[in-house]
């Protein structure tokens, strides 16, 4: 994660596959190849700029330099004054040129005090999945101008999690389905208080906020640690790296977390 703005040439180095200059091969003649490097220029244009990019892992070699790759922007508002709120709202695209996936771009928070992206699912706010045929940068325009007219709607929803205190049962709830979106049960035994460690002064609190950040951290940055029924053996879970992984699990929480929030509010425990 870059405090100013990276260059193409830094790009290319966190994830050559952005600038493939052809698709993978064996695509078909419907396939319409759309460089990921040539929407730079539009991003920038826009006013927002590429902080962080990565690759996934090529398990066939055939892949490598096609593989799906993922490149988060910020607005240049955010990036002058970097340190003057607790997070942003940025956006993430991610492409592929091996058919393995759509041009996507989405919506999310970073979070400055512990460094974390939340991805927020698209139905509840904005989520643009452009195929590659008939693809223009028009249809690019388009979803940045719909994504960022939603991030005031997520600094609402943010404000809302900060105003909802957890009881320690509520708590152990949300971090229980946190463990079964993250874990195979049936395969690995894992006590819910593990993701409501408490890694920083700023996590103490027992606001939906807090805890959601607290869960988010532990299931994405790994580190818990349970038993793997089969064997009876201990593990602790590692990072999770993969970008589908990753944006999966991060929407899948921002949603349980949301119901937490709408069982929460008033009108819905309001007596008939």
């Amino acid at each position: 994660m870059s405090a100013i703005p990276l260059t193409n040439a830094q790009l290319f180095s966190a994830a050559p596959s952005i600038f493939a200059k052809m698709p993978i091969e064996g695509v078909s003649n419907q396939y319409a190849f759309v460089p990921t490097f040539s929407v730079l220029d539009t991003f920038r244009s826009a006013g927002y700029y590429p902080i962080m990019a990565g690759e996934t892992k090529a398990r066939n070699k055939d892949n490598i330099g096609y593989q799906k790759h993922i490149i988060q922007f910020r607005s240049l508002d955010n990036l002058l004054r970097p340190d003057a709120q607790e997070g942003y709202a940025d956006i993430v695209l991610t492409n592929s040129h091996n058919r393995t996936s759509s041009f996507i771009v989405d919506l999310a928070y970073f979070r400055i005090v512990c460094a974390n992206m939340l991805v927020v699912p698209s139905h509840t706010f904005s989520h643009h999945s452009i195929v590659h045929a008939g693809f223009n940068l028009s249809k690019v325009d388009t979803a940045i101008k719909e994504v960022t007219s939603y991030m005031p709607r997520m600094q609402q929803e943010i404000e809302k999690f900060k105003s909802i205190e957890l009881s320690q049962l509520e708590q152990h709830s949300l971090a229980k389905a946190a463990v079964d979106i993250r874990f195979d049960r049936e395969i690995h035994d894992v006590d819910p208080s593990e993701l409501l460690k408490v890694q920083r002064q700023e996590d103490e609190s027992a606001s939906l906020w807090t805890i959601f950040n607290r869960v988010q951290e532990a299931i994405i940055r790994g580190g818990v640690k349970g038993n793997n029924r089969a064997t009876g053996r201990p593990f602790t879970s590692k990072p999770i790296t993969a970008i589908d992984a990753n944006l999966k699990l991060n929407k899948e929480l921002f949603s349980t977390v949301q119901m937490m929030a709408d069982l929460k509010t008033p009108s819905r425990l309001m007596v008939a």
